[in-house]
């Protein structure tokens, strides 16, 4: 009995010095998006949060962030949301925990994550500066980005300015079939296929074989590295730096290398304090090269495509930002599918709002202009609301 209640004052002791160490903070984003496009607006997506129908679900996203101490995190994100079929889909986006602080500067995360790579992908929907991805991100990452079960280990460079450099390695998380981008067109070419297969064999005529864009993505033994830096000229002014490289096997089986490097300049009103007016630019030029080879071997060689992001905010009032975006896809020609030459300009007009400390979002209105190697130009325009709900900063 005796031994029973020292027990028990003795957790009861313990108990309130855990719960005043460990914080639990959680968030949630709703996205939707109104428009119309010149063609089949599913034909003009190529992220699977991209708006894709005259309406769009692009994501409800619930996300909770774990702290323990100075040491100790985690982080869990599902999104849930309407794909071009207008049937539900989601998933489990990241799902880690993390180690801060160890000794020598480095950091350690475990678990399924958005790969440090690029400038866009790490941001979840809900942070994006603009309605619909950028182009270089669902091209060389894939159509959700890279998202990858995968052990990465970070470091904290010894210099004025914050700097971290980060390196993984895992395997790209296999995604339901959505559908994006030339999904009905895709749908289409097979039957196609299937029916010049037949007359081919009918005919006696030798059929020319082809091999699908998408599999040149990394899927496999990933490894990732990515340098960023943020530096700060004075409090007004600030310069982020970033260098990427990933390599790994794609899905012909055969080895990929992607380089990119991202530089953004940031001005501000208000210098570190919240508010202001303030402008914001970016520059993104991405290359890669990869193998390939069919299935029984008649094909195989190497190709390479490089690919441009740049966009500019300027909020020219409190709460409005006028954001302009430009992005290149050199593409790839045959025998590789799907990965066609690609421009796209945008204008975008958001205004933020804030209900109180809990509830906020943004109205967004944008104009896309795209041109597609061998089919002109396709205009769209998407109204978007975002409404956010949550209690502090996420664990990234």
């Amino acid at each position: 009995m005796r031994n029973t209640i020292t027990t028990a004052l003795l957790l009861g002791s313990v108990a309130p010095a855990i719960a005043a160490d460990f914080q639990l903070d959680y968030n949630a984003h709703l996205n939707m998006a109104f428009g119309q496009a010149s063609t089949d607006e599913a034909e003009l997506a190529t992220h699977a949060h991209d708006p894709n129908d005259e309406f769009t679900l692009q994501g409800l996203e619930f996300n909770l962030s774990a702290r323990y101490g100075e040491h100790l995190a985690g982080f869990v994100s599902y999104n849930t949301f309407l794909d071009e079929r207008n049937k539900w889909d989601g998933e489990v986006e990241e799902a880690f925990l993390k180690i801060l602080e160890i000794p020598g500067g480095f950091e350690f995360r475990g678990g399924r994550l958005l790969n440090r790579v690029t400038s866009q992908n790490t941001q979840h929907l809900h942070s994006w500066y603009f309605a619909d991805a950028n182009l270089i991100t669902t091209r060389f990452l894939g159509d959700e980005g890279l998202i990858s079960d995968s052990l990465e280990l970070s470091y904290r460079l010894p210099f004025e300015h914050d700097s971290l450099i980060s390196v993984a390695y895992g395997n790209a998380v296999a995604h339901g079939d959505h559908g994006h981008g030339h999904g009905h067109g895709e749908e289409e070419h097979h039957d196609e296929d299937e029916d010049h297969h037949d007359e081919d064999e009918d005919h006696g005529d030798e059929h020319e074989e082809h091999l699908e864009g998408e599999d040149a993505l990394l899927q496999d033994e990933i490894i990732s590295a990515r340098l960023k830096g943020i530096y700060y000229h004075t409090d007004f002014q600030s310069l982020t730096y970033g260098l990427s490289y990933l390599t790994g096997k794609n899905g012909y089986k055969k080895r990929g290398h992607i380089v990119g490097t991202d530089l953004t300049y940031q001005w501000r009103e208000n210098g570190l304090e919240s508010g202001g007016k303030h402008l914001r630019a970016t520059i993104e030029p991405i290359y890669r090269d990869f193998d390939y080879v069919s299935e029984d071997g008649d094909i195989n060689g190497s190709a390479n495509e490089w690919g441009l992001h740049t966009g500019i905010g300027w909020g020219f009032r409190e709460l409005w930002e006028l954001g302009l975006r430009y992005d290149y896809l050199q593409g790839v020609g045959e025998p590789i599918e799907h990965l066609q030459k690609r421009q796209r300009g945008t204008l975008a007009l958001t205004r933020q709002y804030t209900v109180n400390d809990l509830l906020g979002g943004h109205v967004r209105l944008q104009y896309n202009r795209d041109w597609r190697d061998g089919m002109g130009h396709e205009d769209a325009v998407w109204l978007q609301l975002q409404f956010d709900l949550g209690t502090g900063n996420e664990v990234r």
